[in-house]
């Protein structure tokens, strides 16, 4: 079983480094991340039944373009075979796109740094959590709708018992 997780599955205080916020995931959950040749147990990525999955819990590790999580994408999507895996699913933790009030922008800076990366391996769809509603997008790149885009999918109240977020 492979997981995402999110802000609910950390121990946060504001003063702390990343590195401590995600201790207690990192020692419940060992993601297969050495094997996509990631160096961190916060992204990583693997192939089942015809689709190439990356997984990316952004905010908790850096991911600007001189980063050990950027160069780990750019090298993953780099040696994606579309023939043995013609579809490329992305999770992440906040949603780059949505229209909820409370939550919106919130994934902003990650957007900026990696959308690029993703459309122009074509990306298919990007599933996110964190708003604790649902919603999906048409193909969309660079807060315009693209048909060549990939196709964004909030699914944030799965699971979650403090009811949905309204706008």
């Amino acid at each position: 079983m492979e997981i995402t997780n999110g802000s609910s599955s950390l121990y946060w205080t504001p003063r702390q480094s990343s590195a401590v916020k995600v201790m207690a995931y990192n020692a419940r959950w060992h993601m297969p991340y050495e094997e996509s040749g990631s160096t961190s147990n916060l992204y990583y990525s693997f192939d089942v039944m015809g689709a190439h999955i990356i997984i990316m819990l952004e905010s908790y590790t850096e991911y600007d373009a001189n980063s050990e999580q950027y160069a780990w994408l750019q090298s993953d999507l780099s040696i994606i075979d579309r023939e043995k895996t013609p579809l490329i699913i992305v999770l992440l933790h906040a949603p780059w796109y949505n229209s909820n009030e409370a939550h919106k922008g919130e994934g902003e800076d990650m957007r900026q740094a990696m959308e690029d990366l993703l459309y122009k391996a074509s990306v298919d769809v990007i599933f996110s959590g964190h708003v604790h509603a649902c919603e999906r997008f048409t193909r969309v790149y660079s807060n315009k709708a693209d048909p060549c885009g990939p196709i964004y999918i909030t699914i944030g109240d799965g699971g979650n018992r403090e009811g949905l977020a309204l706008m």
